[in-house]
């Protein structure tokens, strides 16, 4: 019996009285002894075991088949930066306890997949939640990693209606319409889109010489490309290095190149001047 918990182990990470009664005595036995954890009642997993998608699998045994992870457990499977040790859960009779907060919403089948052997919410989904609170931060993400279209994020947002946080998540998501793919382009579009630019596109693919690439936002008539560097730009030298080549590229086949930094954005009229200025020696 231990060497079936075992195999069971391996495959799945985690098991169950309720998906083997004939081996829960013997799991209870392996817990006593310390050699199986017992995080949650009925669920078993190797001890020692703490990373937190062995975590998410047992809340998720735990709470089949209703149970559904989203908010930030959801999001931390495709953004690692966003994990942590505390499960989000959706679920209609279970209640909050240790590493575990539950809600009670009603999630709409078109929102949940399997991932990674868990029922969690879309990737849409979890980006237009956390919106309320990160300004939109996940969004882009999503969208730099193409795990979401801003039509998947929009619908995942009227589905969210009546939801702490609402009114944020709706400006937040609604900034996301011109495809940014990081939340220092997404500051930029928004003083694009005030400031009455218009022709406008944003990382949208532009063929040089064969070679496609994707500027943060280019003038297309006039034959401009803003770039923003965001804040960790100046830490990674290598990328720091492809920029620059980039540039010469955009350069070299006509295009003027504006570089704003993140501090940059914080001067909103400062970027909306050198924008108009720049429009207006190319004529437009």
């Amino acid at each position: 019996m231990r060497a079936t918990i075992e195999a069971v182990l391996a495959d799945q990470g985690v098991i169950t009285a309720r998906a083997h009664p004939a081996l829960s005595p013997t799991m209870r036995r392996l817990a006593r002894a310390g050699l199986l954890a017992n995080p949650l009642p009925g669920v078993f997993i190797a001890t020692g075991e703490t990373s937190a998608l062995a975590w998410l699998r047992a809340v998720a045994q735990w709470s089949a088949p209703a149970g559904i992870i989203h908010d930030t457990s959801a999001a931390g499977l495709w953004l690692p930066s966003l994990a942590d040790s505390t499960a989000r859960l959706v679920h209609p009779t279970l209640r909050s306890r240790h590493r575990v907060v539950v809600v009670r919403r009603r999630v709409p089948p078109d929102f949940v997949r399997e991932a990674m052997g868990l029922r969690v919410v879309t990737p849409a989904y979890a980006a237009a939640e956390l919106a309320a609170r990160d300004d939109g931060r996940s969004a882009c993400e999503m969208l730099r990693l193409r795990l979401a279209t801003f039509e998947e994020l929009a619908l995942a947002t009227r589905a969210l209606a009546g939801s702490r946080g609402q009114a944020e998540r709706v400006r937040a998501i609604a900034a996301c319409q011109d495809n940014p793919w990081s939340y220092a382009e997404l500051r930029l579009h928004r003083i694009l889109r005030e400031a009455g630019f218009r022709d406008w596109v944003s990382n949208r693919p532009l063929d040089i010489g064969g070679c496609v690439f994707h500027p943060d936002a280019r003038f297309r008539a006039a034959r401009v490309i803003i770039e923003v560097d965001g804040r960790e730009t100046h830490e990674r030298p290598g990328q720091f290095r492809r920029d620059r080549e980039t540039q010469n590229v955009y350069i070299a086949a006509g295009y003027l190149v504006i570089r704003f930094t993140w501090e940059h954005l914080d001067d909103v009229d400062y970027v909306v001047r050198v924008v108009r200025e720049v429009l207006r020696l190319r004529g437009h």
